[in-house]
């Protein structure tokens, strides 16, 4: 069993239990989202940690030394700055994000145009895609919890594109990058599920209010 598996069933699980869980006791579906939303939160969260440490790790083995931290650092501090951006200013950062994002997508289909310059960048400078995926995605779970279905949007986008693009181009690897984006697609949907399930919520409410 492969890792992107391994990270979707390991996923998958903790979302089902949680939520089975939720289910059994909250009977408010507005409650229902905000767990379904914070369950999202938590497994991006844990899976950027893990993801961190493993690149992290990977970094300071080749090249190692000063280069490996500076290398680390270089996608690290700009990811938490954008999700302490994204906690304390959401109104700010939803458009970064957003442009940010779509300048990576972007990028992607620029590069899946010449697959033979694509894989001798990532040769030379490691799998940048996959470690962008999830630098974008950590900043944008944290955004779902002010901002839930833009920040539900964008991680379906971060989890789909880049490696739809890299599969139809047969422009780079896909074991890394599949492994980066399966868990930000899961939060995307878990949030896109929670902003449903409160619409449903406050839309049967209205006629309950008319009539009384």
């Amino acid at each position: 069993m492969n890792v992107p598996v391994i990270l979707a069933l390991g996923a998958i699980v903790v979302v089902a239990v949680v939520m089975g869980v939720v289910f059994a006791r909250e009977k408010d579906p507005q409650r229902r989202a905000t767990a379904l939303t914070r369950t999202g939160a938590a497994v991006m969260a844990l899976f950027t940690v893990l993801a961190g440490i493993f690149i992290g790790g990977d970094a300071m083995q080749d090249p190692g030394g000063t280069a490996g931290t500076l290398i680390t650092l270089a996608w690290v501090a700009p990811m938490l700055l954008l999700a302490v951006a994204a906690w304390f200013w959401p109104a700010v950062t939803s458009p970064l994000l957003l442009a940010l994002s779509s300048a990576f997508i972007a990028a992607c289909i620029w590069l899946a145009f010449d697959p033979a310059a694509l894989r001798s960048f990532l040769s030379d400078n490691g799998p940048v895609i996959a470690v962008s995926v999830v630098a974008l995605a950590f900043p944008a779970a944290v955004l779902g919890l002010k901002r839930t279905a833009l920040a539900g949007w964008l991680l379906v986008a971060l989890g789909v594109l880049p490696l739809l693009i890299t599969l139809i181009a047969r422009s780079g690897p896909l074991a890394s990058l599949t492994a980066a984006s399966v868990v930000p697609l899961i939060a995307g949907i878990s949030y896109l599920a929670a902003v449903r399930m409160a619409h449903g919520s406050s839309t049967s409410e209205h006629p309950r209010a008319a009539a009384a």
